[in-house]
């Protein structure tokens, strides 16, 4: 580990240079837009904790979150005003594990300019400081720290700087670009030799913060040449495609990169790096509490899970906003107790079969599993059966048969890729018991619904087009703010052109949408996510439409997979019962009120505050009512919803 800041320097260094506030945004900047071009090398570079291709997309939300924040805080801000709020702004807008060190580390920088002699800007020593801060805290951010990551990175930095430091004599003193370049140098040094750890080529965390070291290093050498005499160091701004010319030692580290990927070994030769992630499911949110709240929570996941993150900048009062972060088998258990928790979005990390060839897993029902007739299926048992029928149907176009998810491939990286590419589907609900089923149908699941939330998934996915599976009314509403939200956005980036890796992607979605070339529609689709609300009004049509969207392909046409989706919700006859409606026997006597003959599946979902016996009553009722009729039993779904309204919520198909 790299040593604390408590440690004196050994030399003298020279103060006539300061990093201060425009630097800092200058290097904010500049990391953006690297990020921004260097984001699909980043995310092939992916494996460790999980093969899932998103590195470098979470690191360019979290950087952009960072800049976005700067955009807010006025220009005569200084050293420590700038880092704070470019480090707010990555906590805010973190990213998956990698994203969510990157905050940590632009928090730790933050720490040290605030406690800077001079706040205006750091010396070369406080500068070495910041970086084995940097280096000391997301090593400590993480529950199980493993070598030849990010965390190797941050450490073997911080240890050239400090090396450059002790190195200065009185008559070569320590510059702030000597440290820098040390640094970056370090960062480089430590990439290769990590290379072939078992991380994949190279491990995709400790690529892209080598790439926000260097950047550093170049902002550092630009502001020193302005006061050199020399040019004007030009103002930066993202879609900048030229940034190698002013960024130099940025421009070899992604060359390094680049030939690193190319000669390294494939992820599916080998066994599993030590240290991956076992966790089926990330959830991340955005946590209001108090720091003993959040250390609380960060060891009650480290029980259920790994990548644990739980980052945050509380006040004076010990009161933040903290970004949580895991993967876990359990996403519910991974939901706080306390403190206001929002923006809680869930993905499926491995992807497996959505239709199980084995048996069934026990249902939550015991009084129905002794049922020897077997009515009450799974939710993987009961989307083979619904994809076997629609298959069947000479009703519907055979594209509305929703295919079962394939088994992952020997190379998990290239599906997720496929995903990315493909059109992304949100599911929102207020039900937290449904939250497994529908991120297990490749759906971005967003528990309690409003505008950020649904914005938020939807930058996750990576997708220009995105389906959005309301459950209410309110969450209609916020996914249509959502969608105007996000055009506003592009909107208003379509006075920058657009960065050079995405623009053959953007001609691509403008020829697949009929659009003519150059035009601001372009620039949209290079730069803005289209979202497509549904008429989902429920959440037994939303785990309907999901699972009809759940074998889409990636040639998929949108207008095509929204068809699906509303054949999959307008199939359903759906009605809420609460109270004492919602008694088990009443539920029972409407389950056989309801039902026709030509009924084939009953879903009960199933509110915190309803009777456990509801479920097992309205099976029953089916069952008595089916035994009259001619042709095969009905099927029953009963999920445990623990939504807060309706109690209970009754769909038949």
């Amino acid at each position: 580990m790299a040593q604390s800041q408590g440690h004196r320097p050994a030399t003298p260094v020279s103060g006539a240079h300061v990093l201060q506030g425009s630097a800092v945004r200058r290097w904010i900047a500049l990391a953006e837009i690297v990020a921004d071009q260097t984001r699909d090398l980043v995310d092939v570079l992916n494996v460790f904790p999980v093969p899932d291709a998103d590195t470098g997309t979470n690191v360019l939300l979290t950087l952009r979150s960072a800049s976005d924040a700067l955009h807010r805080l006025g220009r005569a801000a200084d050293a420590a005003q700038v880092a704070r709020a470019a480090a707010d702004g990555a906590v805010r807008g973190a990213r998956g594990n990698s994203g969510l060190l990157v905050s940590q580390a632009l928090a730790a920088f933050a720490d040290i300019c605030a406690d800077a002699p001079n706040p205006t800007g750091l010396r070369p020593v406080e500068l070495v400081h910041a970086y084995e801060a940097m280096a000391d805290t997301t090593w400590a951010a993480v529950s199980r720290p493993v070598a030849g990551t990010l965390l190797s990175v941050a450490r073997d930095a911080a240890t050239a700087a400090r090396s450059a430091l002790e190195e200065a004599t009185a008559s070569s003193p320590a510059t702030l670009s000597i440290i820098a370049a040390a640094a970056a140098f370090g960062s480089q040094e430590s990439v290769v030799e990590t290379a072939g750890l078992g991380h994949g080529p190279v491990d995709a965390g400790g690529a892209a913060f080598m790439l926000l070291l260097t950047c550093l290093s170049d902002t550092i050498d630009a502001i020193q040449d302005v006061g050199s005499g020399k040019n004007e160091a030009p103002e930066l701004r993202q879609g900048h495609e030229d940034a190698d010319e002013h960024a130099p030692y940025t421009a070899v580290a992604r060359q390094m990169l680049t030939d690193l990927a190319e000669g390294g070994v494939p992820h599916s030769v080998g066994p599993e790096p030590l240290g991956m992630s076992t966790g089926e499911f990330e959830v991340m949110y955005l946590l209001e509490a108090t720091a003993v709240q959040a250390g609380q929570l960060r060891r009650d996941l480290e029980l259920i899970g790994d990548s644990v993150g739980v980052v945050g900048t509380p006040d004076a009062l010990g009161v933040g906003l903290y970004q949580v972060h895991v993967h876990t088998d359990t996403p519910r258990a991974a939901l706080p107790h306390v403190g206001r928790a929002r923006q809680i979005c869930i993905h499926h990390l491995h992807p497996t079969a959505l239709v199980a060839s084995t048996d069934e897993p026990p249902s939550p029902w015991g009084a129905l599993d002794s049922d020897p007739t077997g009515h009450v299926v799974s939710f993987e048992r009961l989307a083979a059966r619904r994809a076997e029928r629609k298959a069947k149907s000479v009703r519907m176009h055979p594209s509305q048969a929703a295919a079962p998810r394939p088994v992952p491939a020997e190379t998990p990286r290239l599906a997720a890729r496929s995903r990315q590419a493909g059109i992304g589907v949100i599911a929102c609900t207020r039900a937290p018991g449904l939250i497994e089923q529908l991120a297990r149908s490749d759906a971005a699941v967003v528990l309690n619904p409003d505008r950020e939330g649904i914005a938020r998934a939807a930058a996750d996915l990576g997708s220009s087009q995105v389906i959005v599976l309301p459950c209410d009314a309110a969450c209609t509403e916020a996914a249509h703010d959502a969608a105007r939200f996000l055009a506003a956005r592009s909107a208003v980036s379509t006075v920058r052109p657009p960065a050079g890796t995405r623009n053959a992607g953007a001609a691509r979605e403008a020829a697949r949408a009929g659009m003519q070339a150059g035009s601001s529609s372009e620039r949209y689709a290079a730069e803005g996510i289209q979202l497509l609300v549904c008429d989902t009004d429920d959440e037994a049509r939303v785990l309907a439409a999901a699972v009809a969207l759940a074998g889409r392909s990636e040639e998929a046409e949108l207008a095509d997979l929204a068809r699906r989706a509303w054949s999959a919700a307008a199939g359903l006859r759906t009605f809420a019962l609460n109270g004492a409606q919602a008694d088990a026997d009443a539920v029972a006597r409407a389950v056989a009120a309801a039902l026709r003959p030509s009924d084939e599946l009953l879903t009960v979902i199933i509110g915190r505050n309803a009777g456990r016996d509801v479920g097992a009553l309205a099976a029953s009722a089916a069952v008595g009512v089916r035994g009259q009729a001619v042709g095969e039993d009905v099927e029953v779904a009963v999920h445990a919803g623990g939504q807060e309204r309706p109690d209970v919520l009754i769909a038949i198909e």
